[in-house]
């Protein structure tokens, strides 16, 4: 699976997928300039072990360096591979080394460098951080597929299954043996080598024990390497985990938990829970229904603020509960959107979602720094497929055919097992590894039973409980289990894929860098922070027209009758509306939900300008200002002056803390001689 969520990624996933949205959120957070010991500025080498480090190219710059292993560990004396990593020394004297690998698999691990020292911070002053490309990723001889790379068209179906196909047929005719002849490489970029290269690599830099984190794909790997290498660690932690062993191949805990997690995300937000009560899940079930009977089409707002034609189907439905384990912003929009069309025909709300999520978290090209290849090599020679893959290939069909003739058909409810299994196959590659090259080598990536690390190895597992790609009550409970009695699950209310990584809420990083910092206190850690995590702020409602908005609540002082109260919370509603659109957009202009401009600068230092013209919320109101997004202080400071046909302009200041738990704006204005003092909730 792929990591759609990742904070580069226009999408991707990885068995379970990550994180861009919370993360794109969270990777914009993360770019700050961060102070680097001053020789890591000086032109010249840099001696670690064995091994001579070269000044990186790009910013933050830290010391890069690379080393040979065998393409074939069985053929030492085959061809090689280049394995390159990334060194940033600690800003003080060192007492260790953070080893972080990321997930996918395809993804560099240097190329989330950005993300990495934030999630460290302050731990940088005592702690080295060493960043490993797999094998086949980023710069360690990186599997190029042409026919993946430059695939149109959807990620599902006979001609993606034959460029998958293709990919391994590539690689099997890459690398030729000394005496002559390919060597079959297509099993060769598995979880089981990349470990190999990783001990490699430690001790060629003379480490000693190292503190390893790895999130979603890498805690994958993460598991393979300390069941095999569990000298070579001091700590480890699995953020976002699912298990190497007992793997499900039909991925059932994904929907699952979905169900749970979109009631949940309505239930814990008062405006949702308020315009909605009952079930969201049973609001997506009805919508599936209606898809089914009949799609949606319409021209909604792109990513680059250009109109664009979409068509809604329940095959697309199927990839938003997918990908809302990652993105925080389907779990916001979904239930809403759902709504809107189901009880008033209104299909703004989830053409413009579908174009947003499908256009981010389902848009693999130019993918940078993640190699489609190394996700095909390592899912297709790792992960339990529905058919043996050494069965020929029209065998392989068959028996593909016959596990989904065969599958209960309430498995997925309320979709059928065909539709839930045609999702975008970087979600779940239920057939994309029909047509990939039958294995020659055999090389599991655990290879002893339980507990998978000696009882004096601390490990922390960390979970979010709205994380249906790796969920926490399956598959990190299980994990948990299958290390040992040296492992403790956190789990982190409110959040999706990733936690520590991408933290906006400093809450799962904080708990990680105390962990580092003391291992052996692993059951003593201070986890209270998990009870302020903010819930995510469900739209309770995507009204037409002003009269059908819920009034702002009035405070002290107010005179403002419910229409000049409706148009506040239509105000505030159109600054949230682009604040959780601003991680994703491609360009800085925007259009209102129903019209109308926005232009929005800055974004790269702790602020965010947005300014609206126009804007569109309801069909009978603009609203025109200026918001001012402090992202470092998570403030907003609105000001802003609502528009309606008839009656006087509300001129309004609002203020509010986006990632508040359970958080009010508070609104003040004038319209006419009426005086406005009133609350709604923090979009």
């Amino acid at each position: 699976m792929i990591d759609r969520s990742h904070p580069f990624a226009r999408n991707a996933r990885s068995t379970r997928r990550r994180a861009a949205a919370a993360s794109a959120v969270a990777f914009l957070v993360a770019l700050a300039v961060f102070a680097l010991p001053a020789e890591a500025a000086t032109p010249k080498d840099l001696r670690v072990g064995s091994v001579t480090l070269k000044p990186c190219s790009f910013p933050p710059s830290g010391w890069c360096g690379s080393i040979s292993v065998p393409l074939d560990y069985t053929h030492p004396g085959w061809p090689s591979l280049t394995i390159s990593f990334e060194w940033f020394p600690a800003t003080g004297a060192a007492s260790g080394t953070v080893l972080a690998m990321e997930g996918g698999p395809g993804y560099s691990s240097i190329g989330s460098r950005y993300q990495y020292l934030r999630m460290l911070g302050p731990s940088l002053a005592a702690r080295n951080l060493l960043l490993v490309d797999m094998r086949g990723t980023g710069t360690s001889s990186v599997v190029d597929c042409p026919s993946l790379e430059r695939f149109h068209g959807l990620y599902v179906g006979t001609a993606f299954d034959q460029a998958v196909g293709a990919c391994g047929d590539l690689l099997d005719h890459t690398w030729r043996a000394p005496g002559g002849g390919w060597i079959h490489a297509a099993d060769l970029f598995d979880t089981a080598n990349a470990a190999r290269d990783t001990a490699a690599v430690l001790r060629a830099l003379d480490l000693g024990q190292v503190d390893l984190y790895g999130d979603s794909y890498g805690s994958w790997f993460a598991q393979t390497f300390a069941s095999r290498y569990p000298d070579m660690l001091r700590s480890v932690t699995l953020d976002s985990t699912y298990q190497v062993l007992g793997l499900d191949p039909w991925y059932v805990t994904t929907l699952t938990t979905a169900r749970l997690a979109f009631d949940a995300a309505c239930t814990r937000e008062p405006a949702c829970a308020r315009a909605a009560p009952g079930s969201s899940w049973t609001r997506i079930a009805a919508l599936a229904e209606r898809l089914r009977r009949s799609p949606v089409t319409g021209t909604t707002t792109g990513l680059d603020g250009k109109p664009t034609r979409m068509r809604v189907t329940v095959r697309t439905l199927v990839d938003l509960v997918n990908n809302a384990g990652f993105d925080p912003a389907v779990y916001r929009t979904l239930d809403p959107a759902a709504r809107a069309l189901l009880e008033h025909g209104d299909a703004a709300p989830l053409l413009r979602l579908a174009a947003q999520s499908l256009g981010w978290d389902d848009a693999n090209e130019n993918l940078a720094g993640f190699s489609d290849g190394l996700f095909f090599a390592t899912s297709c020679t790792d992960y339990p497929q529905l058919f043996s893959m050494n069965a020929p290939l029209a065998e392989r069909a068959r028996q593909y055919a016959r596990a989904l003739r065969d599958e209960p058909k309430g498995t997925f409810a309320p979709f059928t097992v065909g539709e839930w299994t045609r999702m975008t196959q970087y979600t779940e590659a239920y057939a994309a590894c029909l047509d990939w090259p039958a294995p020659v080598h055999v090389d599991p990536p655990i290879v002893t039973r339980p507990p998978l690390v000696p009882p004096t190895l601390p490990v922390l597992v960390l979970s979010g409980d709205l994380d249906s790609l790796t969920p926490a009550l399956h598959g990190a409970r299980l994990v948990d289990r299958q290390m040992g009695p040296s492992a403790r699950l956190v789990m982190l209310p409110n959040q999706t894929h990733v936690t520590a990584m991408v933290d906006v809420h400093h809450c799962a990083s904080a708990i990680y860098r105390a962990f580092v910092a003391d291992p052996g206190a692993l059951f003593d850690l201070d986890t209270s922070c998990t009870k302020q995590i903010s819930e995510i702020h469900v739209v309770g409602s995507f009204p037409e027209r002003l009269a059908q908005a819920v009034p702002a609540t009035p405070a002290s002082g107010n005179t403002a009758d419910a229409t000049v109260r409706r148009e506040a919370a239509v105000g505030v509603a159109a600054v949230g509306d682009e604040i959780a659109r601003w991680p994703f957009l491609f360009t800085p202009r925007d259009e209102g939900l129903r019209g109308g401009s926005i232009r929005m600068t800055g974004g790269m230092g702790n602020g965010v300008t947005i300014r609206l013209d126009g804007v569109r919320w309801v069909q009978d109101a603009t609203v025109d200002g200026v918001a001012f997004w402090n992202r470092d202080r998570d403030e907003v400071l609105a000001h802003l002056v609502v528009h309606v046909p008839t009656g006087p302009s509300l001129r309004m200041t609002a203020t509010w803390e986006p990632f508040q738990k359970l958080g009010l704006a508070m609104v003040t204005g004038r319209a006419g001689g009426a005086h406005l003092r009133a609350t709604v909730p923090a979009p």
